[in-house]
């Protein structure tokens, strides 16, 4: 189902939700069990949303680092590969034609099989693993006899070792979600955000009915848009291999 019908329908159930509500309390608890001081309540329930915002807050920031780390480990990966891939020039001919090739090679797995691996089970895939680890042991087998080989080898060497810590980087902020006990804190807190105002002793209006709605609606659309980019590299705002892609293109079309 597209993300935008799914929400929008996350966000009309919740807000029926807590009209529902509503209307059941106000019609089935008697009046004296409701709060009668008014500006108290008020004031308690301003404390219960400012507590919730900052749960939101945490939640939002705890979420967001691991993504922008998996979008900056992305780019760092695939611009170290092309750096390496120009590193071989000065090579012998044959280290500089394996070389190549393997980088060609793991970019195309890091594309195709490992990312939709890591966007659908938050792990790598063993054929990228193995392709990055033969990467690297050809490039330490590479001996070089000249200066300008030298010198070539010690920028692929820079490039490969920057590329990997990327590849680390962007492999563990994959499966990095919410921590486990945020989200029943998060759906608790908002239930009681919804809940508590049905103790104020509200009219059964539609002013009061509405604002029941716009409340619900709000808090299920926050959470649905938490949900939707808890893991960075799925679900509807995921980071994409846009980068990675950019660089096996280009590589490919390389003599």
């Amino acid at each position: 189902m597209d993300v935008m019908l799914t929400g929008t329908l996350v966000t009309i159930g919740a807000a029926a939700a807590s009209v529902g509500g509503f209307l059941l309390i106000s019609k089935v608890v008697p009046r004296r069990w409701l709060v009668a001081d008014t500006d108290a309540a008020s004031t308690l329930y301003a404390t219960i949303g400012m507590a919730y915002a900052i749960l939101i807050a945490i939640a939002a920031i705890a979420i967001w680092e691991p993504r922008s780390a998996a979008a900056s480990s992305t780019d760092l990966e695939a611009g170290s590969l092309v750096e390496a891939y120009w590193s071989t020039d000065q090579l012998a001919p044959a280290d500089r034609t394996e070389v190549r090739d393997l980088i060609v090679a793991y970019l195309g797995e890091a594309t195709g099989p490992e990312w939709t691996r890591l966007r659908v089970r938050h792990e790598p895939d063993d054929g990228a693993e193995l392709l990055f680890t033969e990467l690297r042991r050809r490039v330490d087998a590479v001996r070089p006899r000249t200066d300008p080989e030298q010198n070539a080898y010690a920028q692929l060497s820079a490039q490969i070792s920057a590329a990997a810590g990327a590849r680390s980087g962007r492999l563990q902020a994959a499966g990095e979600g919410m921590p486990g006990l945020l989200w029943p804190v998060l759906i608790a807190g908002g239930l009681v955000s919804v809940v508590f105002l049905y103790l104020f002793g509200l009219e059964r209006t539609f002013p009061n009915g509405l604002m029941m709605a716009v409340v619900g609606a709000m808090i299920a659309l926050l959470l649905f848009v938490l949900y939707q980019v808890e893991y960075p590299l799925s679900r509807a705002f995921a980071v994409t291999p846009d980068s990675l892609t950019t660089a096996l293109a280009r590589l490919r079309g390389l003599p």
